[in-house]
């Protein structure tokens, strides 16, 4: 074997005529992220002090029906606090292979298997709330009978002039008639239309059920009273009760078809395939320890993973659904005990197609109405790597770490123009995507050139232990991970 330079931070590149095999493994977990530099709950999007629209998009039209209903144009369901506790965690097994075709050129490849599971716990106190579950079509037919039959009747009696000879009485029906037509097709809407019927209305009991029966029993009467249009006596059929926990879930897994509770995958990631160049190398010549060195690489990263799944909220995949390019400069300096690795990354996120429901993170319970096929871009990222490190003796040091990374916004458009989904801007998929972090990390390296060193013998082996936690971020919706990670180089001569 030729002699070999070591650092003391695992070296970037292979000797030639060398194969370096890889294990790594990771465990990161978290239950808080930071949103725009505020440290909030992981789950938070799924809270709600007054769960409704503002978190279910669907009910956006209820509230309109309603509050026209009650005349309150800005009337929202309530259907309870909702609260949430989330707890995510991703373990990765990286296995890897390296070849040192000379001294200065390596290829190599990797392949994670990862295991993402998140836990989510979802508590709604309907103490306020106004709405539950609707009690379907079937119920409200009588109502929609006597209803459309009052209002056939008294089209009826307008149109033979049965009113004529009162200009007030005939003013009264047509405001009635009007009045009447747009009552039925909001009510209609809200509780029987199967296109548009809200899976939750207002309670009988609520105030906002009881504003609705009496806007019904005033038509009913002016009908009866003062149109001689009897026979219109039929109220709506209203829950009983609140949502509650149980309605809670079968609103989510019914109507909106989502899965709740806990997501597990194990599946492999996003594999990796590329080169390092070593540009410079002047480290721990003969007795002398530290020097300076300098390596290029550059790697393809392939979408072999899987993305997470739209109907599952916060659900994490194994991968990112998109191929990457990127590019490191990594450095080393040092002098006796003391040096520091340095390192610039660049990544290039490719366009790719991926299937999601098309919503603001900030509306998580998304029904598949909103499923669309659409084009992501996503934004680049640069990163700045500074490791710090103090041999406790020739192979053995403690490291510290400090990085700083930044995304650029995703970019997101329909697919094609068969996907479009009338009114609504795919961009909003892309809010929170533009973000930044700093992240801490302490640990140990070892590393032991064995043979590869003059008069050395032994299996070369590189190993670490580390841990690393975001310290802060000021941009975008970013995890507050927590992360130990751990890995063993083992090379072994070819030629």
């Amino acid at each position: 074997m030729p002699p070999r330079l070591w650092a003391q931070l695992p070296p970037v590149g292979v000797p030639g005529g060398t194969v370096r095999i890889e294990l790594g493994g990771s465990l990161e977990t978290f239950d808080r992220r930071f949103r725009d530099g505020v440290r909030e709950g992981y789950g938070a999007d799924l809270s709600s002090p007054a769960l409704g629209s503002d978190r279910i998009q669907s009910l956006a039209d209820a509230d309109a029906r309603i509050g026209r209903a009650i005349g309150n144009p800005g009337y929202r369901l309530n259907l309870g606090a909702l609260t949430s506790d989330v707890l995510a965690d991703v373990g990765k097994g990286t296995f890897g292979l390296g070849l040192g075709l000379t001294n200065r050129i390596t290829i190599f490849g990797r392949i994670p298997l990862v295991r993402t599971r998140v836990q989510s716990t979802l508590a709604l106190n309907p103490a306020t709330a106004d709405a539950g579950l609707n009690p379907g079509e079937t119920g409200q037919l009588p109502f929609f009978q006597q209803f459309d039959a009052a209002l056939s009747t008294l089209s009826s009696k307008l149109a033979a002039g049965d009113y004529n000879a009162d200009p007030a009485q005939r003013a009264l029906a047509e405001a009635t008639l009007a009045e009447g037509t747009a009552l039925r097709s909001d009510l209609f809407g809200l509780l029987a239309d199967p296109a548009t019927a809200s899976p939750v209305v207002p309670t009988a009991t609520s105030g906002t059920g009881a504003a609705v029966l009496t806007r019904i029993e005033g038509l009913q009467n002016t009908l009866a009273s003062s149109l001689s249009v009897p026979g219109f006596a039929a109220d709506p059929v209203l829950p009983a009760d609140p949502l509650g926990d149980d309605g809670l879930r079968q609103l989510l897994s019914g109507p909106l078809a989502l899965r709740v509770g806990e997501s597990r995958v194990t599946f492999r990631g996003d594999a990796e395939a590329g080169a390092a160049l070593t540009l410079v190398d002047r480290w721990d010549r003969g007795r002398r320890r530290g020097g300076f060195r300098a390596a290029l690489s550059g790697l393809v990263r392939f979408p072999t993973g899987i993305r997470e799944q739209p109907d599952r909220p916060l659900d994490i995949g194994t991968g990112d659904g998109q191929t990457d390019i990127q590019v490191d400069l990594v450095t080393d300096f040092g002098a006796g005990a003391f040096g520091a690795r340095l390192a610039g990354t660049y990544v290039r996120q490719l366009p790719s197609n991926v299937p999601a429901r098309v919503a603001p993170p900030s509306q998580p319970f998304v029904g598949p109405e909103l499923a669309a096929l659409v084009r992501r871009n996503p934004g680049d990222i640069i990163s700045i790597d500074v490791r710090p490190f103090y041999r406790l003796a020739r192979t053995l040091a403690l490291q510290a770490g400090i990085q700083y990374w930044n995304r650029t916004a995703d970019q997101v458009t329909y697919a094609s123009p068969a996907e479009a989904l009338p009114g609504i801007d795919p961009s909003v998929l892309a809010e929170g995507t533009a973000a930044n972090a700093t992240l801490l990390s302490g640990g140990l390296t070892y590393s032991n050139p064995g043979r590869f060193r003059p008069g050395g013998s032994g299996l070369p082996v590189d190993a670490s232990w580390s841990y690393e936690r975001v310290l802060r971020s000021k941009k975008g919706l970013v995890p507050n991970t927590h992360r130990v990670q751990a890995s063993l180089k083992m090379y072994f001569g070819l030629w």
